[in-house]
């Protein structure tokens, strides 16, 4: 089911299509690539470091093989096949996993183009990737959300801007789409169900991830699959993902009210900035706009208090437009009434690979230290951190710096202690 463009969406559209056509990645043209009957030549199937190669996926006077490197398995979750082939499509690489009940995993695989017969690495001019299907399902009121990956290093990540059921984010060099909804969008792979895919494109690209996974809240185990399909897909609401010139979104709640707060990057040349919200995590709408670097102002900090009202849950995110006519979006913050609020803290999400955010709820007006140790007791970062009355949500970046392994987040204030432990993968 498409959603019908306002006339302002589709003014937003007929600027990205322009900006879209203008980029240097939009000029090389990005072959689509065929992954076919694989034969395992590493490891043991279905496990982590398992190698993978698919023969012939690309021929263009030379012949590119491609190999499949299982990097890593997170959660109880199988690999029923390397490539599901029973459906979907022949230019997609489509892994089909079994998820075990009220359980969150994923797979990461490493995707390597190389010559024919060989391990030598074949770097690409242009590669186009798009996540299709990344639904759900619900049992008994409960509900299972799947969620994909794409890490090229960086590029622009575009996807359907109205209508859509994935948050997007941009974490690290990597883009992640989340479905929200748990809705099942059809039986079988579909590449016109918008709603439910993103783009991904980058030039230069030699080697690239795919996480393929889902959230499993229901009583039984699942079997699903992902399809990543080799070509990009042009969206009735287009917007594009990037971040080059926002450095942080964080807010607090306190009653009615939230209090937002962001930081552009020292070299951005953003032009301005709308603040949009929403009720149900997409169809947001726009609350304020800022115009910045004109008349010589050089803000790089901000601030808006906004009435969230009644809802039990409200989100909030940035559009930045920048001189150069390209537009971003931020993170994603959540805020929850204090009725529908179970834990006084908590940590999203809890398996880290660049970043997450901390939400607390605290009674009063307060300072507190937010403090990150590992297992042995080591403080690894420390920050000072003023809690507004209300949810507080707090972004923390850095993590690719880590060593992977589980670490404890912690916030102290005078009178109450909170931690949580999270892994860095």
């Amino acid at each position: 089911m498409k959603a019908n463009a306002t006339q302002a969406a589709l003014r937003i559209c007929a600027l990205l299509v322009v900006i879209v056509t203008i980029t240097a990645t939009a000029h090389a043209q990005a072959p689509i690539y065929r992954f076919r009957n694989p034969t395992l030549i590493s490891g043991t199937g279905g496990q982590a470091g398992a190698i993978y190669r698919f023969p012939n996926v690309y021929s263009s006077g030379t012949n590119y093989d491609a190999l499949v490197t299982i990097q890593n398995r997170v959660g109880n979750i199988t690999l029923q096949n390397i490539d599901r082939t029973a459906d979907g499509y022949d230019e997609a690489f489509q892994p089909e996993f079994r998820l075990a009940s009220q359980k969150n995993g994923y797979f990461d695989f490493l995707i390597q183009f190389v010559l024919a017969g060989t391990n030598t690495p074949a770097l690409q001019p242009k590669v186009d990737a798009s996540g299709l299907d990344i639904d759900g399902s619900t049992s008994g009121g409960l509900a299972i959300k799947e969620y994909n990956r794409i890490d090229m290093g960086g590029g622009i990540c575009t996807f359907n801007l109205l209508g859509s059921q994935l948050t997007l984010a941009q974490v690290g060099t990597a883009f992640d789409g989340a479905n929200f909804t748990g809705i099942l969008f059809g039986a079988l792979v579909d590449t016109t169900a918008k709603e439910v895919m993103f783009s991904v494109s980058n030039v230069n690209v030699t080697s690239f991830t795919f996480r393929a996974g889902a959230d499993n809240q229901t009583t039984g185990s699942s079997t699903r699959y992902a399809s990543l399909y080799f070509k990009a897909f042009n969206y009735p609401n287009l917007a594009i993902l990037s971040a080059k010139n926002l450095a942080s979104f964080s807010g607090a709640a306190d009653g009615d009210k939230t209090n937002l707060r962001w930081t552009l990057t020292q070299d951005n040349i953003a032009d301005r900035v709308v603040l949009e919200k929403s009720n149900t995590g997409s169809n947001f709408q726009p609350v304020t706009e800022f115009w910045v670097n004109t008349d010589g102002d050089s803000r790089k900090e901000f601030t808006y208090t906004d009435i969230k009202g009644k809802d039990a849950a409200v989100y909030y995110r940035l559009k930045v437009t920048g001189k150069d006519g390209k537009m971003e979006y931020s993170n994603i913050l959540l805020f929850r009434s204090q009725q529908t609020t179970t834990s006084q803290m908590a940590v999203y999400p809890s398996l880290v690979e660049s970043a997450t955010t901390v939400s607390l709820t605290s009674a009063e007006k307060e300072n507190a230290v937010l403090m990150i140790t590992d297992m042995s007791g080591r403080t690894v970062k420390q920050q000072n951190i003023q809690l507004q009355k209300g949810t507080n949500s707090v972004q923390l970046s850095g993590f690719d710096q880590f060593r992977k392994g589980n670490y404890i987040v912690s916030v102290n204030t005078a009178q109450q202690k909170y931690a949580k432990q999270i892994v860095v993968q």
